[in-house]
């Protein structure tokens, strides 16, 4: 799933935008906690800032669950009633009937801090399907996870790497700040250890955690937004790759699509080019020229300079 933007930070305040905030529920007057990490390696620096609509105490006790049920009426009340007998709050969920009138499933992540051990609520589940448990007629399956959200704010994106040396800089906040108009308003110590209060920033949603990590790109940053029809087969996306290596073009972010299975795909990426060897006056130009190089195959659908906010 395509959930990354870049935006423009402007005395302290990122937008969020609609398809991010909706994805990970981060919404205008939504509460949230931040955490802050610097990452060091070969001599270079990186900030990034995570976001969550979950504060710290809630991770402790979070896990996912995921129910298998009957689609007809009274499916999704039965799990609700389930989980509400045991006093667990259902937090953020998505429930889809992906075999309309058969089959229904329901994800959603739970916190069970007046319940228990998550094991606990799979034993109970599987003694009440046993023994036939009306309440649960139509409920075919339960299956829980741990979260393992906590790591995310206590070590990092890249915690295994040894290249990188992590450091949080400060402990997420505990106060939650507000979401208005849209932005996001970083506390004073973040700007603080960045330096500034104005800059390109990246921004990926992980729908699986909830989470959204903000990293603060250089300010001499040139963003551009390119789009690619390439062959579908071995070696394409390298070819498109490899020629924005030999230009000095640092891609940033990039998105797959087969269109035509064995014959085109969509290459999409989102990169730097102020280190390029063209610089950025005749860039469109050279990118199809470039790109032509490679073969009838290839092609530019799109080229155009990222404008910020």
């Amino acid at each position: 799933m395509k959930l990354w933007d870049f935006e423009m930070m402007r005395d302290g305040k990122i937008p969020i935008g609609e398809k991010i905030a909706d994805a990970l529920g981060i919404l205008d007057d939504s509460e949230v906690f931040t955490t802050m990490f610097k990452y060091e390696g070969e001599g270079r620096t990186s900030y990034e800032v995570v976001v969550s609509p979950f504060g710290p105490e809630n991770y402790r006790e979070l896990c996912y669950v995921t129910f298998q049920v009957s689609d007809q009426p009274g499916s999704l009340a039965q799990c609700a009633r389930f989980l509400k007998g045991r006093n667990i709050d259902i937090l953020n969920s998505e429930s889809i009937a992906f075999m309309p009138s058969i089959l229904m499933k329901w994800i959603m992540l739970v916190d069970l801090s007046f319940y228990g051990d998550r094991k606990n609520l799979e034993r109970e589940f599987k003694e009440m399907k046993e023994a036939r448990d009306s309440s649960l007629s139509f409920v075919d399956s339960m299956r829980t996870e741990p979260s393992n959200l906590a790591e995310r704010y206590t070590k990092g994106s890249a915690p295994s790497n040894p290249r990188v040396a992590t450091r949080a800089l400060r402990k997420m906040e505990k106060k939650a700040g507000l979401l208005r108009g849209g932005m996001l308003e970083l506390p004073d110590a973040y700007l603080s250890f960045l330096g500034r209060k104005d800059s390109p920033v990246m921004l990926i949603g992980d729908t699986a955690s909830w989470v959204l990590s903000i990293s603060f790109l250089d300010e001499s940053t040139k963003l551009w937004r390119m789009k690619f029809n390439i062959p579908d087969k071995p070696g394409s996306v390298y070819e498109i790759s490899n020629a924005m290596a030999n230009e000095g073009v640092n891609i940033l972010a990039g998105y797959t699509l087969v269109l035509v299975y064995y014959q085109k795909m969509l290459f999409e990426i989102v990169a730097d080019v102020s280190k390029g060897k063209h610089g950025t006056g005749d860039f469109r130009k050279h990118l199809a020229e470039k790109t032509a190089a490679l073969g009838k195959d290839y092609s530019v659908v799109a080229a155009e300079e990222v404008a910020f906010r």
